[in-house]
């Protein structure tokens, strides 16, 4: 029996929707499956033998055209381990072709280890950071997401070769763009967050903050400068207690993607019908990747 072992980080729970979707997958053709998240390897909370699967894939959201630094650094800190079988797989508010270098720091810095990436693949899933999509729309990325797995969890097994292009030009201004992003205005949005009077102390954000920015100090929950911008903490707070007062344009109020996406999929008014073959300005370009899905 195969075993695979999937690492993957989620800001807001899309990536990892997408995580359990293929593992549950592999599962049902008798392949054994092992998730990770990122963040457990990197702060050394969990432990694995790369030598114990015969293929891995990595996975990540696509944060400002970038793969997010704690995704580089996971890849950085493998061991290497020369023709080891590897997927990518990374989720992004559209499958537009800029979207597509995003795993290329993460692809190099494995390749230089010796790690065999073979197939790279880009799933559309809600937006959460400054558009928000209909939730029509939403359920119905959700419904070609699961199509999409399937095709990913088939051409993997089969060792089908898949690899995502971009202009080495554009590759390279995205990048500048995208540490930008994450070294200068996710350290401005961090300096405006705070936790309001909804806040109950319940720590929930200080746990699962991937990069360990958020602390309590006598009673007072604090942000750091050690922002991401995953959108995280926001998200998945139970009291809608944390708020922005820089970049608030980029929060998204309700957030119907990632963890709260089951209030979707459960809602049968909602019928997932959005993007049709008459649709156009920006949401035209949805039009070929449903295709695709059906």
């Amino acid at each position: 029996m195969k075993r695979i072992g999937i690492f993957y980080f989620s800001g807001t729970g899309n990536t990892e929707i997408i995580a359990r979707l293929l593992s549950e997958s592999y599962e049902r053709k008798q392949i054994e499956v092992e998730l990770f998240r990122i963040e457990d390897i990197v702060t050394h909370k969990k432990s694995f033998a790369i030598n114990d699967f015969d293929m891995i894939g990595v996975g990540h959201p696509v944060l400002g055209f970038g793969a997010s630094g704690i995704t580089d650094q996971f890849a950085r800190m493998l061991p290497s381990c020369p023709g080891k079988k590897t997927f990518v797989f990374k989720t992004a508010s559209s499958p537009h072709y800029i979207n597509q270098g995003a795993s290329a720091t993460v692809i190099q810095a494995m390749e230089e280890k010796g790690y065999q990436i073979f197939h790279n693949s880009i799933i559309a899933m809600p937006c959460n950071w400054y558009i928000k999509y209909d939730d029509q729309l939403n359920k119905q990325l959700y419904e070609a997401a699961v199509k999409k797995v399937e095709k990913i969890v088939v051409d993997t097994l089969n060792e089908q070769e898949q690899h995502l292009k971009i202009n080495g030009l554009l590759r390279k201004l995205l990048r500048f763009l995208y540490y930008g992003e994450e070294h200068y205005g996710a350290r401005y949005f961090a300096k405006g967050l705070a936790a309001s009077a909804n806040c109950n102390r319940c720590k929930k954000c200080v746990r699962d903050c991937p990069t360990h920015n958020i602390s309590e100090t006598k009673g007072q929950i604090c942000f750091g400068a050690n922002c991401i911008w995953c959108m995280r903490c926001i998200y998945a707070c139970p009291n809608h207690a944390i708020q922005a007062k820089n970049l608030t344009g980029c929060v998204l109020d309700p957030y119907t993607g990632g963890f709260n996406i089951d209030q979707l999929l459960n809602n049968p008014r909602i019928d997932g019908n959005y993007v049709t073959e008459k649709s156009k300005g920006y949401y035209k370009h949805f039009i070929k990747y449903f295709k695709e899905a059906e």
